[in-house]
């Protein structure tokens, strides 16, 4: 009975944790500043309405030619789920598509106060109801992390990486705005989490069928997020794929695994399909058009809003700078800088205590540190307690393919940093643990009872 009522008891600080981190993230939905791409994706919501409402999917099929900012471009450079997700909000708020913002939802080509004036910034009310999902699926991926961190020593860990997680401001900013952020940190972590715990499993021989499925049907949902999931999706296939060699290098089970991963890989991309219309009329074709169009817009992004792609040196700076020692970036576009309604909310931002931490470069230096050390501590045989070489060799599968990815963008735009800041908060976590159970290992062994022999 006294066990019973010590895991009751330790369950429901768990439960306690968990709620005060999804009450932290939904209380700062207000917060964050607004930005362009917001209303972009909310007038993009219509596309709830053309498939659910008017039950005609069809129509968001798309052909060649792309113009620029035509619904065409927009459908097939972004992922579907946050579509949906916020034209399920503002119907469930009592809105209707005569209160979305006019196309294509937020003209580039015009000044903030312009757009501002021609309507295309969204209603205070409209961007509440728009930002709900995504700040939800925000919060959700915070109950992930969390699951995550218990992977990698149990309870402290999972307390410690967690809430580095979810105070971390570029975190908040992005995952609570009305854009695609949300759900890609949400869904992605979660395909991560399965590739954990099927290897967990597979270690322990348990049954993962139903693992299998739930990896697939995550990693799908991460694709039509936004497609730069697909770093999430490959590292979690790499982390079940490398794990197998550290559990057996029995040739019949490593084939059996390959075998595994490629047929699901496979109904990912399908179901993937299935969730993206505008994919719908010819998938091989609308992919190289999607690859394409990306590849336009990128140079687009590269010649109009920086002074040049970034070189090697300065992406490798990136990878360390932006996750916690940059000052969090509002928005990507000079001029914005003009904008006082922009300005204020920025400074809102950072001022309020919903904001996270602000780590200013001596705390963010010290994260970063903390992060390098953990990493350094998986390298070692026996450097974290609990953790098996399969686990260790699977985060740092995760590691190398979201760096990789980073070093081949040439846009120095900090959202984009977001998939690095869950691996660095779990090598930093990680540090904080070890060095916590060494000071409490050395208070107990300090406070020991000297025993003498008995004289007789």
């Amino acid at each position: 009975m006294p066990f019973r009522s010590k895991f009751n008891k330790h369950r429901l600080f768990d439960a306690v944790w968990l709620l005060l981190l999804i009450v932290y993230v939904i209380a700062g939905i207000k917060e964050a500043s607004f930005h362009g791409d917001e209303a972009m994706q909310i007038y993009m919501s219509n596309d709830y309405a053309t498939a659910f409402i008017y039950r005609q999917p069809r129509e968001l099929m798309t052909e060649p030619p792309y113009d620029i900012d035509a619904d065409a471009q927009l459908r097939i450079l972004n992922g579907s789920v946050n579509r949906y997700a916020i034209g399920l909000s503002w119907h469930l708020a009592g809105l209707t598509t005569g209160d979305l913002p006019p196309a294509p939802g937020w003209d580039w080509g015009l000044s903030y106060e312009r757009n501002v004036e021609t309507g295309h910034r969204p209603s205070d009310e409209l961007l509440l109801a728009a930002r709900a999902s995504s700040t939800l699926f925000l919060a959700l991926s915070a109950v992930v992390m969390f699951a995550i961190g218990w992977q990698f020593g149990g309870r402290l860990p999972a307390y410690l990486i967690s809430a580095i997680y979810v105070l971390n401001p570029v975190v908040l900013l992005n995952g609570r705005r009305a854009m695609q952020e949300g759900a890609f940190l949400f869904f992605g972590l979660l395909t991560v989490f399965i590739a954990i715990s099927i290897t967990r499993r597979q270690e322990r021989a348990q049954a993962i069928r139903w693992w299998w499925a739930g990896l697939v049907l995550a990693g799908a949902l991460a694709l039509a997020s936004k497609h730069s999931a697909a770093v999430f999706v490959t590292a979690a296939f790499g982390w079940i794929f490398v794990a197998q060699f550290f559990r057996t290098f029995n040739r019949r089970d490593v084939l059996q695994t390959t075998g595994k991963l490629l047929l699901s890989g496979l109904v990912v991309i399908v179901l993937f399909v299935a969730m993206s219309p505008a994919l719908w009329s010819n998938p091989i074709a609308r992919f190289v058009d999607l690859i394409a169009e990306r590849r336009t817009l990128i140079d687009i992004q590269v010649t109009a809003h920086t002074d040049g792609a970034m070189n090697f040196v300065e992406r490798v700076e990136a990878l360390i700078m932006q996750p916690f020692v940059e000052p969090t970036m509002h928005f990507e576009v000079a001029s914005w800088r003009d904008a006082e309604a922009i300005v204020a909310e920025s400074q809102h931002f950072d001022r309020s205590p919903l904001s996270g931490i602000r780590f200013g470069r001596p705390f963010g230096w010290l994260l970063t540190a903390l992060s390098i050390a953990g990493l350094m501590l998986l390298l070692l045989p026996r450097g974290v307690e609990r953790v098996s070489h399969g686990q260790a060799a699977g985060v740092l599968v995760w590691l190398v393919v979201t760096a990789a990815s980073l070093l081949l963008n040439p846009l120095p735009w900090q959202r984009y940093y977001l998939p690095l800041i869950p691996i660095l908060a779990l090598f930093a976590g990680i540090t904080l643990t070890v060095i916590i159970r060494l000071i409490v290992q050395k208070r107990k062994q300090n406070h020991q009872p000297i025993q003498t022999p008995l004289r007789v």
